[in-house]
Formats: C-alpha cells, sequence, structure tokens
C-alpha cells in the first residue's frame, strides 16, 4: 500500500506526505473519522513511506521493507488491534493493557532495518482505561524516531491525556462520485452501486454491505417499520431494538453499521420533508405548526447521531437501541 493508492484523502495524504519531507514526522498520531474511509491503509501507506530504503518518505511498494510492511511483517511494525486481541483471547471486545504493552516495548527498542519504529493501534477507542494510561509515558517521552499511529472512528472517547499528547488527522467521508466508482470497479451493478452510496454515510465498507440485493431489502424493510414506528406497540418497539441490537462479533457489527446507517438516512428524509412542508406554509398558524415539526425532526435527527456515537464508544447495545426507538416513538 501507498500514499497514491489512498483515494479521497488527499488533505491527510498532504500532510504525512509533507511531515516526512521535512523529516517531521509526528511521534504520535490520531487518524480520526468514519469508519471504512481509508484510515488503516493510510497507516500502512505512513509505514510503507516511513521505512521503504529505496525511496524514504515516499515509499516505492517493491522493495523488501515495502513488502514486510504490506505482509504484516516488518520488523520495526507492529499493529494491534481487536483481531490479534481476539487470537489471544476469542470473547475479547476490549484491546487490553498486554497490546498497549507490546506497543510500548516495540517503540523503545532500537530500529532493526531502519532508521524508525512505527506502531498502529487500529480502533484504538476500544482500548481500555489501564492500557491507554500504559501508553502515556511513551507519548510524555516519546523515543527517538519512533512514530505511534492511533485509529479511531470516535476519537472523543480517547482520554484526554491520550488525545492532548498526539496529533489529530482528520478523514473525511468519501464523496458519493468516489464510491460509487469503487464499488463499480469490484463488478457490483451500477444501480445496486448508486443506492448503497446513498445510505453508505461515505463508507466503503458500509456501502460494500449494502451493496446486493439482500442488504439493501433489509434497509428497505428497517425504513418501512420506521415509517410505522409512532403506530407501533411498545412490544413491538422493543421487539425492533432487539432486531437492530443484532447478535456480537463482528458480523453483528457490521449490520450495526447498517443499521445505524438506515437510520439516519430516514430521520435526514424525515427533516427535509419536514422543512419543505415548513417553507411552503403560507399561514401563519401553519408555519408555526411546520416548524414545530421541523424541530421535532431535527431532535430526531440529533438523537440518532448521538445514539451513532455511543455504539461506536462501545456502550449498552440494547440499551441504546432500546432509548433510541422509544424516543423515535414519541
Amino acid at each position: 500500500m501507498s500514499f497514491a493508492a489512498i483515494r479521497g484523502q488527499t488533505r491527510a495524504v498532504d500532510a504525512l506526505r509533507r511531515a516526512l519531507a521535512r523529516g517531521r514526522l509526528p511521534h504520535a498520531l490520531i487518524f480520526a473519522g468514519p469508519a471504512g474511509v481509508g484510515k488503516r491503509a493510510t497507516a500502512y501507506a505512513l509505514a510503507a513511506a516511513a521505512l521503504c530504503t529505496e525511496q524514504p518518505g515516499v515509499g516505492c511498494g517493491r522493495c523488501e521493507d515495502c513488502r514486510l510492511v504490506a505482509a504484516g511483517t516488518h520488523p520495526d511494525l507492529v499493529v494491534e488491534d481487536l483481531e490479534r486481541a481476539r487470537a489471544e483471547r476469542p470473547t475479547a471486545m476490549l484491546l487490553s493493557i498486554e497490546q498497549a504493552r507490546r506497543v510500548r516495548s516495540h517503540l523503545a527498542m532500537r530500529a532493526v532495518r531502519g532508521g524508525r519504529k512505527i506502531a498502529i493501534i487500529d480502533q484504538a477507542e476500544r482500548l481500555t482505561v489501564d492500557a491507554q494510561n500504559a501508553l502515556l509515558k511513551t507519548l510524555e517521552e516519546p523515543p527517538g524516531r519512533a512514530t505511534l499511529v492511533l485509529i479511531a472512528t470516535n476519537a472523543d472517547a480517547l482520554l484526554a491525556t491520550i488525545r492532548s499528547r498526539c496529533q489529530r488527522l482528520l478523514f473525511a467521508p468519501l464523496e458519493p462520485d468516489l464510491l460509487r466508482e469503487l464499488l463499480e470497479a469490484e463488478g457490483i451493478d451500477p444501480e445496486l452501486a448508486g443506492r448503497a452510496v446513498a445510505l453508505a454515510e461515505g463508507s466503503l465498507d458500509r456501502a460494500r454491505t449494502l451493496a446486493d440485493e439482500e442488504g439493501l431489502a433489509q434497509a428497505d424493510e428497517l425504513r418501512a417499520k420506521l415509517d410505522r414506528l409512532r403506530k407501533m406497540r411498545l412490544v413491538d418497539v422493543l421487539d425492533l431494538a432487539g432486531e437492530l441490537a443484532g447478535p456480537r462479533g463482528e458480523k453483528g457489527r457490521a449490520q450495526q453499521e447498517v443499521n445505524v446507517a438506515t437510520v439516519l438516512s430516514w430521520c435526514r428524509a424525515e427533516l427535509a420533508r419536514a422543512a419543505a412542508d415548513a417553507a411552503a406554509a403560507t399561514d401563519p398558524d401553519d408555519v408555526h405548526e411546520r416548524l414545530e415539526a421541523v424541530r421535532a425532526a431535527l431532535r430526531r435527527a440529533e438523537r440518532s447521531y448521538a445514539t451513532s456515537r455511543e455504539l461506536e464508544r462501545n456502550a449498552n447495545v440494547h440499551l441504546a437501541w432500546d432509548r433510541l426507538l422509544l424516543e423515535l416513538r414519541e
């Protein structure tokens, strides 16, 4: 993976290229932004550029160092994530203090092949408090020519003491045209790609999950249920919340992301309809009533976005969905 292969994140990539060219790569970075927009790929591209001996600061993609980075076996690169946590503890939902200590030890050692050490922690918001505290000494007294990259969908879930010692790099949602292009390049039908992109919130991973008939049918079914939400019995609302919470594990997490995207899309559509109705009203009483409808739709959208952030922070999934649907029902 090289910087040239990263699509849709020009600002972030250019900032990293400038830092490498000037020899001023920060000792700690937070790659912050939505899931599925290229943060992990960019972290690997940064590692390749920093460790490449043929084209230092760029990454040739051909030398042994670049190949080792791509394979995840470079001795001067360590990657910790939920997959590795589950290799050690199959039911793990958080990144452990042991993983943080491995990162700390790796960065403290001398480089084996080159002059720099790189550590990447993906889904860093899943680090336990103890694990985050274990990284503080490394952040307060960074080893020479060592860089820690924390990848986070919700960087605000990290401790303030961690955030204050890292340079934050923001990754934006991917543009719809780029998402559609990437999906079609993977052989996905253009019509399916277009419908998936409309719900994907700029995330390629989410768009891929949605880009089949079954995924889109599930999203359509959920929107229809949301349309009937205010007429549902309480027990049916809670049953729906249980369905949206889904199973544990990565499959459940992927489906939750689709569910969240569908609810957000539904809320935006409701808000747009309410705003259009208010703009068309002429009678003062009617205007007032329709503006109240806009405010209500805005509150529902805000609550939905708040719930999406709670889920990113590993909140109680069932409780989050129960509370959201009950509030949307009001």
